[in-house]
């Protein structure tokens, strides 16, 4: 599969014409982070009754920051991709 860039920094086309959000991230271990923070994220908000309202909180809180985190180049990701779709 080939990238190309986009007029949207952070966002690649590939030659499928899919859309991909490029993450900075700057090593592997940062990664495996990311995905062991997400999928305590989601284990926690799929089985509510099983925890707390703190750990609930802490949960939204760190799809938030991943949010924020796609959204650091564009301003407000969802405009960004109906842009991006809009070059298609």
């Amino acid at each position: 599969m080939e990238l190309q860039s986009t007029s949207l920094k952070g966002i690649v086309r590939s030659s499928e014409d899919e859309l991909f959000y490029l993450l900075p991230i700057q090593k592997l271990s940062s990664l495996q982070e990311l995905k062991g923070h997400l999928t305590c994220a989601i284990d926690v908000l799929s089985n509510l009754e099983e925890n707390s309202p703190e750990q609930r909180l802490d949960a939204v809180r760190t799809l938030n920051s991943f949010v924020a985190v796609l959204s650091v180049n564009d301003g407000d990701h969802y405009d960004a991709i109906d842009t991006a779709f809009e070059e298609v």
